[in-house]
């Protein structure tokens, strides 16, 4: 026993600390670990790191870092605060080559992390697994007024396009008022479109069009950073998404959405996109430094920790953003719905439809009617199975660029794929663009209910696992009921079943009980025992499946 107990001790005190970090991010050549004053960087075995040198982006200043002693490929960054941005600098050796490498960090934040969704159209709240979409209708436009009635110190805009009724209301008044009560206002709008708000902005707020040359695209953001270097880390917010600030897209009948980020590393990392647009860190654009398109670099972070979850954010055309969605898709285990506006590319199409024939059976896609040229529609109705892959022609424009994987996988990893990014060659290449992927079951199952609303009303049919319903009885041969309950299921057929088999699993997979029945036609199951939540039922009737959603009250 002696032994034993020394080896485990030994073991103990040279084991890297990264063995026991909570938080990891990871990058193409190394792993992040965050510690509340410390990221270890632990690079990939097969190459050993040299010439490690990092900054911090924010100071500019070089950054302390101490070499493991336990492995040449680990390193520490010390003496880091949250929210510092990091330009990480090393040369990687393996037996045929040295590469020098630039790879630009995130240290957590100590921000709240709360994140929050709006649609400005109804939402399926019937397949909410936690929390239920918010429908926000024609009042979406009163939310960001209200953000923007509470920003305290800086405001930068992005927004492609956008109106006002004056510049004593609506939108304009908001930035107006604010500008007027001292708050540092830099506004960025796309020069090639005629936006009726920024000629109410007052005359001293700076400001700045994309440029118009054939070489370039669209400033298609729709991106708001609030109080990016506030000092208390819960100020700061991103708001972002798809929709645009005209009439028809925040108020409808376009169908859109937000997602508002309080994050300061986020809203850092976002202010450095801007800024790289804007040619300076100033109140004053500077045109001979600012880069849009084409033009820029990929000088952002790309994973975050925010409120315990990972985050990813890319901006486009930098960063390769068409490689990170098929990446998004190739993750996949159990389901995959997109809702796209314009899918024009052929490697995303090809992506989902590999996922269908490798087994990912619900795979649903949702475009507009107004972008049918080159649209990948026609090529994806005549892979996926019959009324999985549809055409919204309702009223507006279905301008949602969102992707939901594994909705109801918790095993796997759920996500929400977001942003301005249509899935075309123009936003990879040309436009100015943005998009988060947020790895979240509560934020992901948020989108999957706007997703099943829409789809649903284009005719679109939603197959079991992910099939859900809210009401008291379930239709068809087994009947489950009260739902939500007390803790109490009672179980009714309307015709005798030979062999019923029951299995219940809460929301993380775990099955909590199963019975097996000959000859059922009534019973009751007690999982009063159960914490209050969400259960899946599977109920195997003569050798065919159902599946339902209970929850407990």
């Amino acid at each position: 026993m002696k032994r034993y107990i020394l080896i485990f001790f030994v073991a103990f005190i040279v084991a890297p600390s990264y063995l026991f970090s909570q938080e990891i991010t990871k990058e193409s050549d190394f792993t992040v670990h965050h510690y509340p004053s410390k990221m270890e960087l632990e690079f990939d075995k097969a190459e050993i790191p040299s010439n490690i040198k990092v900054v911090n982006v924010l100071t500019n200043k070089e950054q302390p870092v101490s070499k493991s002693n336990t492995s040449n490929t680990i390193f520490s960054i010390n003496q880091v605060n949250p929210s510092d941005l990091y330009r990480v600098e090393y040369t990687l050796k393996n037996n045929k080559s040295t590469t020098p490498s630039t790879t630009t960090i995130a240290a957590k934040s100590a921000s709240t992390g709360t994140m929050t969704v709006y649609f400005n159209h109804p939402v399926d709240i019937a397949y909410a697994q936690t929390q239920q979409a918010v429908n926000l209708s024609n009042t979406l436009v009163n939310m960001l007024i209200s953000y923007i009635n509470n920003c305290v110190a800086t405001m930068d805009i992005a927004i492609y396009d956008s109106y006002s009724p004056s510049a004593t209301s609506g939108i304009a008044g908001a930035i107006n008022a604010a500008y007027a009560r001292g708050v540092q206002v830099r506004v960025i709008y796309d020069g090639s479109t005629s936006s009726v708000m920024i000629p109410l902005l007052n005359a001293a707020i700076p400001r700045l069009p994309s440029p118009t040359t054939s070489t370039y695209g669209i400033m298609h953001n729709k991106f708001v950073i609030f109080d990016a270097n506030n000092t208390d880390a819960n100020v700061p917010f991103v708001w972002t998404g798809s929709t645009n600030w005209t009439t028809s897209q925040i108020d409808g009948p376009d169908k859109n959405s937000v997602i508002i980020i309080q994050d300061q590393s986020l809203a850092l990392a976002y202010k450095i996109e801007f800024e790289e647009m804007w040619g300076s860190s100033t109140l004053t654009p500077n045109t001979a430094n600012s880069k849009f398109g084409p033009h820029k670099t990929d000088n952002t972070p790309h994973n975050f920790i925010i409120g315990g979850k990972n985050v990813e954010s890319y901006f486009s055309p930098s960063d390769g953003t068409t490689a990170k969605i098929v990446s998004a898709i190739n993750s996949a285990n159990s389901d995959i719905e997109v809702a796209v506006m314009d899918l024009t590319r052929t490697d995303c199409s090809s992506a989902i439809i590999t996922k269908y024939n490798g087994g990912v059976s619900n795979s649903n896609v949702l475009v507009d009617s107004n972008n049918p040229t080159g649209n990948q529609i026609v090529t994806l109705q005549a892979a996926l199975p019959t009324n999985h892959a549809q055409v919204y022609s309702g009223s507006g424009i279905m301008h949602h660029k969102f992707m939901v994987v594994d909705n109801y996988n918790s095993t796997s990893d759920p996500l929400v794929l977001v942003g301005s990014h249509n899935w075309s060659t123009s936003a990879e290449t040309k436009n100015d663009e943005n998009t988060l992927i947020v790895h979240d079951a509560n934020i992901a199952n948020q989108y999957y209910q706007a997703f099943a609303y829409l789809f649903e009303l284009a005719g679109g049919v939603i197959t079991p696992p992910l099939s859900t319903i809210s009401a008291t009885y379930q239709d068809g041969l087994l009947k489950i009921y009260p739902n939500p309950n007390n803790g109490l299921l009672h179980l009714f057929a309307n015709q005798t079943i030979d062999h019923l088999d029951i299995n219940i699993v809460d929301i993380l997979g775990k099955k909590i009980s199963s019975a097996k029945y000959d000859l059922f036609t009534q019973n009751t199951i007690d999982i009063s025992n159960q914490p209050s939540g969400m259960y899946f039922i599977e109920a195997i009737i003569d050798g065919n499946v159902e599946h339902f959603k209970i929850v407990k009250e």
